[in-house]
């Protein structure tokens, strides 16, 4: 699935600390930017093993994806986006989420890669019971 999405994923030799990661990725969807960042910072980490905890490696990221590397430093050393992220991790635990990705349909809740056709049970399951409420 990872092919198809055009990733390679190799096991990193390092555990991130990805907050800081997850804060410029907050950054860069207020500035529209949020898929070349997300997706640049998946191949840093999966495919060449960087340290998405290294403001530097944040730095060349957001370059990449059309950010100024100083706003992202600023980002980071400020910590703008901390509290949005910690509700973010808030709301996980609440949920019950406990590994990534993790996706939310309607009442349930999945974790893990899965195949195309596990969404669409799981969206037309859904979409069955909307209908019967309606009904």
């Amino acid at each position: 699935m990872a092919r198809e999405a055009g990733l390679i994923m190799r096991r990193s030799p390092i555990v991130a600390y990805t907050r800081p990661s997850m804060e410029v990725g907050e950054f860069a969807k207020s500035q529209g930017k949020f898929d070349a960042y997300h997706l640049g910072a998946l191949k840093a980490y999966w495919e060449d093993g960087k340290n998405l905890g290294d403001l530097k490696v944040l730095q060349e990221i957001g370059a990449a994806a059309g950010l100024d590397p100083q706003d992202v430093a600023q980002i980071v050393q400020e910590r703008r986006y901390a509290q949005v992220v910690q509700d973010q991790v808030d709301f996980a635990h609440q949920a019950g989420i406990t590994g990534i990705p993790a996706y939310i349909v309607g009442r349930y809740l999945f974790m893990g890669a899965q195949p195309y056709d596990f969404f669409k049970q799981v969206a037309d399951k859904v979409l069955e019971e909307q209908q019967n409420l309606k009904g």
